[in-house]
Parts: structure tokens; sequence; C-alpha cells
């Protein structure tokens, strides 16, 4: 990534911080009030959820020369929640991973971890927003996926036409 967009992105993800953190100052404070007035709070959304308030403690040596596959699950196994592609190369370069070993320019680093993960769906499942968690979160949405290949494959075979039959050319007759 060019170094003044990848600055352009930090700065701008760092000021979504300080602005979940308001909201969600709002928000206990609203549930707050409820709270006094003897009714139930609205909001149930108030702790610390971003990738970026999910502090992991993290060893700045903890991923340096294992697979990517096997840290990039143990760092989601760790947050128990989807999370951003963006996000998992943050966490995986603060725990030492060198993505220069498997050959991946700087410039392609997200395009080829997404390309990576999403390739692997027997141990990472893309959900639609694009984000990445384990199948074994979402039994139900891989059953139906299943299904729509299984009915797609399906659907194929049987519009697939016939090859036509050998017709005699001119030379047997």
């Amino acid at each position: 990534m060019n170094p003044a967009l990848e600055a352009a992105v930090d700065a701008l993800l760092e000021e979504l911080t300080k602005q979940e953190a308001e909201v969600r100052e709002t928000k206990r404070t609203v549930n707050n009030l409820l709270r006094r007035m003897g009714k139930e709070p609205r909001f149930s959304d108030t702790e610390e959820q971003s990738a970026s308030h999910h502090k992991l403690s993290i060893r700045p040596d903890q991923f340096y020369g294992r697979p990517l596959a096997t840290v990039t699950r143990e760092i989601l196994d760790l947050r128990k929640q989807a999370t951003p592609a963006e996000e998992l190369i943050r966490v995986l370069i603060s725990g030492g991973f060198d993505f220069d070993a498997l050959g991946w320019r700087e410039g392609d680093r997200l395009r080829s971890f997404t390309i990576t993960l999403a390739k692997n769906n027997k141990a990472f499942h893309r959900l639609p927003n694009g984000m990445f968690g384990l199948p074994e979160w979402y039994p139900e949405a891989l059953k139906r996926k299943q299904q729509r290949q299984s009915e797609k494959n399906a659907a194929d075979q049987v519009s697939e036409p016939e090859e036509p039959e050998d017709l005699p050319n001119d030379a047997d007759v």
C-alpha cells in the first residue's frame, strides 16, 4: 500500500475509534438515565466491540515463523468474533508474522491475504460483509450454502445438452 494512503487510513481509523467511544459513552448515559427512571436499558452494545478496541494480549514474536492459517485461526479463536482482513493483518504484524517470507509485497498484502483465506473455506468462512470468521460459528449458513451448491450442481447436470450422435460424413455414404 502507498505509505501516504496507509497513513491516511490509520488516521481515519484512529478518528473512527474516538467516534465509536463517544457513541458508546452516549449509549451508556442513556441506559443509566433509563435505569434511574425504572425502565429497561435501550442499548446492549455499550461495551467495546470493535477490532481496535478488542485488545488481545499478543506477544511481539507470537506469530513469527508460524503458518499463516494457524496463526490467523488463533487470532479468530481469541477474538471470538468475525474480523475484517485489515484488522487480522494488523494483529499478525503486531505479533511478528513475516509476510515477506511469503513473498507478498506490501501493496498486495491485503488482496493476497483475503484471497488466501477465502480459498481456504474449510478453515475460514467469509461473511457477506467481507469479514472472516470460523466455519464452526455458522453451521446453519454453511448448511444452506451447501444445499444451494447441491441444487446448482443438479440443475447444471440437467441443463447440459447431450452430445449429438455421430452423423455419417460424406465419406461414409
